[in-house]
């Protein structure tokens, strides 16, 4: 009853719905994963099914259904790829598979029923394709669900829904939300938006063992799903140890010990579950801890700072300016509350230092700043701050009007970039990714110019500027029928991940 009453018209969360909906209208295509998603459905395949991590097969499973492209980049040369234990070299978090293989285990029944095979299934038939894809697009509805709840506690319900519903179009978590959606970047952005909620709601509470575990838990899933998610240590750390630094003298060693227990919770609990992703690389590359791709791969300065941020190829402010106004929000923030804020800064200085020390900052051949999308709950709450200094220093309609004209313009330039950077005309493209991880970029002005030259494809071809190939309403137009069963299996995964979220609100509520 209390999920229904949440659902009643005109509710934000109502809102986000039909947003997703029709974002899954105009954009889902649930394809056969390729590239870096093939190695993560390969690891979640290799477990529901052989229950093993030898992934030759897996991968070979595919080669009927991949573009040519992949098949002659991955699979002809497969047995070329090979690591010191003689596995295929597959360098990528294992955390978003173990998610997909109890998806694939559990629908195997169910794929029995609807597809009509001579011999044993593989898991590539439609049923599991299209879920699991479908499974991926409502983790990151829940990921700007959370977001949403966090924001709301601290510039109530409309603002918060104002910034959720920005942030749905002006990131690319559209592209790996329904383009790419097997990749990890959309369960990447729901554990990374726990651990933030949780670590918000025990702030208020005295440090402890088990709060410590708790958080050490989220973090080290989310280390699980992308590694360089244990900067998020730092933030229960540096708030602790702020909190401490502002003792009295009298009181900071026994509030000392207390850090210290807490700390040691946080720690071992990561530990403990980051160790599948430590066995993986034992496994497949002979060495508890490891960088697969190389060590040519990290430099751990920030030699491509300035790419990172500005270039015409993917930079964070070019590709996703609405960071610039996320950044101003966050910064009011913490003018009133900066135990609370600068912690959350950090992180987003610290992920820009990860990227900027990688030789594949811009992604390989991925889409956007996309490794930003981890952040996406600190994102929405810095919008919301600062539409909320939009609506103190213009009350009444002005603000209104401005987060109105400023969604639209953010929303327009980032669906530019989805519809026509897809094949890497906007900005640069990548030269080569091994060893020296070359791209070639344009300047500020062409790509500008690029923007703007594509921006009225809005008024001159609607269609082919909202509807993209391969989605729900594309097939409708090719075919003149709708492709009912995406839609069912979607309303299933979201049935299943709605009561999922009751049963944990029911178990945090006795707890």
């Amino acid at each position: 009853m209390d999920f229904c009453k949440r659902l009643r018209p005109g509710a934000p969360v109502f809102g986000l719905l039909l947003i997703f909906l029709l974002q899954w209208l105009l954009l889902f295509w649930p394809r056969v994963p390729e590239w870096d998603a093939a190695f993560y459905y390969a690891y979640a395949r290799s477990l529901a099914f052989d229950q093993d991590l030898h992934l030759d097969n897996d991968l070979l499973l595919a080669y009927p259904y991949v573009n040519e492209h992949f098949r002659g980049r991955h699979l002809d040369p497969i047995d070329e790829q090979r690591t010191v234990t003689g596995r295929v070299d597959a360098p990528f978090a294992i955390g978003t598979s173990l998610l997909w293989a109890v998806g694939l285990f559990l629908l195997r029944p169910l794929a029995h029923l609807l597809v009509e095979s001579t011999g044993p299934l593989t898991g590539y038939e439609w049923p599991f394709v299209i879920t699991i894809n479908a499974a991926s697009a409502v983790i990151g509805l829940l990921a700007f669900w959370v977001g949403y709840r966090l924001t709301r506690q601290v510039v109530g319900e409309k603002l918060a829904a104002a910034a959720a519903l920005t942030l749905m179009f002006t990131t690319p978590m559209l592209y790996y939300q329904y383009r790419e959606p097997i990749y990890s970047h959309a369960a990447s952005a729901l554990i990374t938006g726990l651990v933030v909620l949780t670590w918000w709601r025990l702030r208020p509470q005295p440090l402890s063992w088990r709060n410590g575990a708790i958080l050490g838990v989220l973090i080290g899933l989310a280390a699980l799903v992308r590694w360089q998610h244990l900067i998020y240590l730092s933030l229960p750390a540096v708030a602790a140890l702020w909190d401490w630094a502002v003792l009295p003298a009298d009181k900071r060693g026994p509030a000392f010990k207390q850090a210290m227990i807490y700390g040691v919770a946080i720690g071992a609990a990561a530990f403990l579950v980051f160790l599948p992703q430590m066995g993986v690389w034992k496994l497949f590359y002979g060495s508890w801890v490891t960088v697969p791709q190389g060590d040519p791969y990290m430099v751990w300065t920030p030699t491509f700072f300035w790419p990172t941020l500005i270039s015409p190829y993917r930079g964070l402010f070019t590709w996703m300016p609405i960071i610039l106004f996320v950044f101003i929000g966050l910064f009011a923030l913490s003018y009133r509350s900066p135990r609370t804020y600068i912690p959350l800064i950090l992180i987003l200085f610290l992920e820009i230092y990860v990227n900027s020390s990688t030789r594949d900052w811009f992604g390989g051949g991925g889409f956007g700043p996309r490794r930003f999308t981890s952040e996406l709950v600190i994102l929405l709450l810095g919008y919301a701050g600062f539409l909320q200094l939009l609506q103190t220093r213009w009350p009444g309609w002005g603000h209104r009007v401005l987060i109105g004209m400023l969604g639209f313009f953010l929303g327009w330039q980032q669906w530019i970039l989805l519809r026509y950077g897809l094949r890497e005309q906007l900005g640069g493209r990548t030269l080569s990714m091994w060893p020296d991880y070359r791209w070639q970029e344009l300047s500020l002005g062409e790509f500008g110019q690029q923007i703007i030259t594509r921006a009225g494809s809005l008024w001159t071809q609607p269609a082919d500027f909202f509807i993209f190939p391969g989605s729900p309403l594309a097939h409708w137009q090719q075919t003149g029928g709708f492709p009912w069963s995406w839609l069912l299996l979607l309303g299933g995964v979201g049935l299943v991940a709605a009561a999922t979220v009751q049963l944990i609100k029911m178990v945090i509520r006795k707890t």
